[in-house]
């Protein structure tokens, strides 16, 4: 049994009702993308340095110790992680796949 594929429409609920971000020009086969359109995208990107120089400084990377710079990995990519999961959710003209 061969199942026909075909494009569903972009309802009203797939998109987000006030986008922060847009995808960029060449980004065209990804669904999200991290430029931000207004004062909310522009705050959540400034927050997203904003922690990560904070957890370098409270670390303190400058010693050479390996635990010190473990921890930061995990926040760093803890940051990153929610900061995508937030940009995906937030993007103009996001598709949702569920």
């Amino acid at each position: 049994m061969v199942r026909k594929v075909t494009k569903r429409k972009l309802s009203k609920n797939m998109v987000p009702k006030n986008p922060w971000f847009r995808k960029g020009k060449g980004n065209s086969e990804s669904s999200w993308g991290f430029r931000p359109i207004n004062c909310k995208g522009w705050i959540a990107l400034i927050l997203l340095v904003g922690v990560n120089v904070f957890a370098a400084q409270y670390f303190n990377l400058n010693e050479l110790v390996i635990d010190n710079w473990l921890k930061f990995v995990v926040v760093f990519l803890l940051s990153v992680a929610v900061f995508i999961l937030i940009a995906k959710r937030k993007t103009r003209g996001l598709k949702s796949d569920i």
